[in-house]
């Protein structure tokens, strides 16, 4: 990954550099991986996704400037951008089984989703009862025996055997938790030291409140003005996770390769 020591301003024009390689895909098209459709879509999806958060951060800070700038949407959008990269590098090592894995879960989130609506049909709150029950009938009904026809063909598949015998699903695609396919890319650094502080906007907790809040002489005031740690946080964030799914899509399709990278960095 990209670390650097840079001013807030050199990490922005870093990023908008990386993202202008990015997009310039649109102009000459990925290749065709040789494992397929799916990995090639699959990736293709992930670097629109970064490249998409990126834009967007770079519009946010350009309307509302450094001052007003909407720190905890940043936080959030940026903590996505970290997540596409590990699961990007995880398929990467073995591409046509994990791409089809990652494909194929959606038959497991669909089945799932399915449920909880059928469950709430039954709910004591009134509104939630007639909310529940009206989805259920146009939403859901209709397709209730396709969905269970997937679901049923790729169950085995995202299934482990507890210590007591049991069956258990698994809680993403893969099996395993962020954590561990960050250890198992070489990305354990950035998850403990990045990926912790991003959690908390994510999660609201307690760092995320302390963000807003100032103490002065006359006590307690909350402000929708972010501390300028935070801008450069979101920014930097943002350009070291671009620059490492850069690579890799890089290195698996061939649209730049090293040197493309450095320069994005070297003209600052």
């Amino acid at each position: 990954m990209g670390i650097r020591a840079l001013t807030n301003e050199q990490h922005t024009r870093v990023l908008e550099n990386l993202v202008s390689l990015g997009r310039s895909i649109q102009e000459t098209g990925p290749s065709y991986h040789l494992a397929g459709p799916e990995y090639t879509s699959l990736m293709v999806c992930f670097l629109m996704h970064n490249i998409t958060v990126a834009q967007s951060l770079l519009k946010l800070l350009e309307v509302f400037k450094e001052e007003f700038f909407p720190t905890t949407m940043g936080f959030v959008a940026v903590r996505s951008m970290f997540e596409a990269d590990v699961n990007a590098h995880y398929i990467s090592l073995s591409p046509v089984e994990r791409s089809r894995q990652f494909i194929d879960f959606e038959a497991v989130l669909e089945k799932q989703q399915m449920d909880r609506w059928h469950k709430y049909r039954a709910s004591n709150k009134e509104d939630w009862e007639e909310a529940m029950n009206e989805a259920w009938a146009k939403a859901w009904l209709p397709r209730k025996d396709e969905i269970e026809r997937r679901f049923v063909s790729v169950q085995g598949r995202y299934q482990r055997t507890s210590s007591k015998g049991k069956a258990q699903t698994f809680a993403n695609w893969s099996g395993k938790s962020l954590r561990e396919l960050a250890v198992l890319v070489d990305h354990e650094e950035a998850y403990d030291v990045f990926y912790s502080d991003l959690c908390s906007f994510a999660h609201v907790d307690v760092r995320l409140a302390n963000r807003f809040l100032r103490i002065s002489r006359d006590g307690l005031s909350w402000t929708q003005r972010a501390l300028q740690p935070d801008i450069g946080g979101v920014i930097r964030y943002a350009a070291i996770f671009l620059d490492c799914f850069l690579r890799l899509f890089g290195k698996e399709f061939g649209n730049w390769d090293e040197s493309d990278i450095q320069e994005c960095w070297g003209s600052v």
